[in-house]
């Protein structure tokens, strides 16, 4: 079966350099693909990773957990047939809510191919110093879904703010499997091999609704939110 991990994190924490950390340590002998929105999402040429044994399947025209899920079972479809790949890597976009996505990747469809290994979630401690952040669904759901929880910027951070994510973590309930605290996205390959592990969603339709509604409010830095921008 094949191995899949999903990476999510609201824009700018991260979420692309540590794909790129990953996908430069990958284990020579095995065949890794990466399931993205665009090519310049992850900014490697296609060409190249097919080359150096990681296969790249875009899914342009919108979020993959919205308005393009079609193009999302298409794409993961193609990269199945085409590579055979030991593992795929999932990156939505800032604003995508997981949990779409991960019903799709429990479905009966997948259920004999796919393996759903640790969902990674990456934040930027020092959001957790805003309200707009931490009063935000998607923001929560991202955290709530994940295995593993990811302090990403830690060069940036002070020792209050890498504190206080330690703090925000250890509310957490379920907590996650594991925590990391580390900066340019440089983890331990060895977190994408912990098993899932079943997570509700506290707000399943929150994606949806920012879409639908232009009064959402929007944390302080993200962009473009209703383009569902990535990062």
């Amino acid at each position: 079966m094949i191995a899949v991990n999903l990476i999510t994190g609201f824009l700018g924490t991260g979420k692309t350099t540590l794909v790129r950390h990953l996908l430069a340590h990958h284990p020579e002998n095995e065949t890794w693909a990466v399931l993205v929105n665009e090519f310049g999402d992850i900014g490697i040429d296609g060409t190249l990773l097919d080359e150096t044994g990681v296969a790249i399947e875009e899914v342009a025209g919108g979020c993959l957990c919205c308005v393009a899920a079609p193009a999302f079972e298409v794409g993961l479809n193609r990269l199945i047939r085409a590579h055979r790949p030991e593992r795929i890597l999932i990156e939505p976009s800032g604003l995508g809510h997981p949990a779409q996505i991960l019903e799709r990747l429990r479905s009966p469809l997948y259920r004999e191919v796919l393996r759903l290994e640790a969902t990674l979630c990456l934040i930027d401690p020092r959001h957790l110093d805003s309200p707009r952040h931490l009063e935000h669904p998607v923001f929560r759901d991202q955290i709530h879904l994940a295995d593993v929880l990811i302090a990403n910027k830690a060069d940036l951070c002070d020792p209050v703010q890498e504190q206080a994510f330690l703090d925000f973590a250890a509310t957490l309930r379920p907590p996650p499997a594991r925590l990391a605290v580390t900066e340019q996205g440089r983890i331990d390959p060895s977190l994408l091999y912990l098993d899932a592990s079943p997570r509700t969603a506290s707000f399943p339709e929150a994606h949806a609704f920012l879409l639908a509604d232009e009064a959402a409010p929007e944390p302080a830095g993200v962009s473009n939110a209703r383009r569902c921008s990535t990062g």
